[in-house]
């Protein structure tokens, strides 16, 4: 598996992979070819065997020294892999490098990947009911850095 900065050539398979992991709640594709642009090196893709398998995108906060994962999806037919725990730990890295110790990210409760964030560090910091509007609960969780 190798692990890469995204290119523009790779945005149609970046929103595939997210729409099949967040359906309805997923970004727009517009909004990836934007934050391309904001931020190169903080959109990293794996491929394994010239085949994306999975993203992850991360910001900077408005606070230059905050982090923040956007979004992270792999192959529904690759997970387990450890294919995500190393796309994690590849951007938090780039982020720590670029000034931002800590991240960020919002994670549902149920979902399964909350135990990959534990795992690399990611603790409670809140829990919001509504982030996304009613009856859509997210754990903010912090990893410092």
């Amino acid at each position: 598996m190798k692990i890469r900065a995204a290119t523009k050539a790779d945005l149609g398979a970046i929103f595939r992979l997210e729409q099949a992991a967040f359906g309805s709640h997923g970004y727009p594709d517009f909004l990836f070819r934007q934050l391309l642009e904001l931020w190169p090196h903080f959109l990293l893709v794996a491929e394994n065997e010239g085949v994306l398998v999975g993203y992850v995108l991360g910001g900077m906060g408005e606070a230059k020294e905050q982090g923040w994962i956007l979004s992270l999806a792999v192959d529904e037919r690759q997970r387990g892999q450890g294919i995500g725990k190393a796309l994690l730990q590849h951007l938090c890295r780039d982020l720590a490098d670029s000034g931002c110790p800590s991240q960020r990210l919002t994670v549902h409760p149920d979902n399964s990947a909350a135990g990959l964030y534990r795992a690399l560090g990611f603790q409670l910091e809140t829990t919001e009911s509504d982030y996304f509007g009613p009856d859509e609960p997210r754990q903010v969780l912090l990893r410092r850095g």
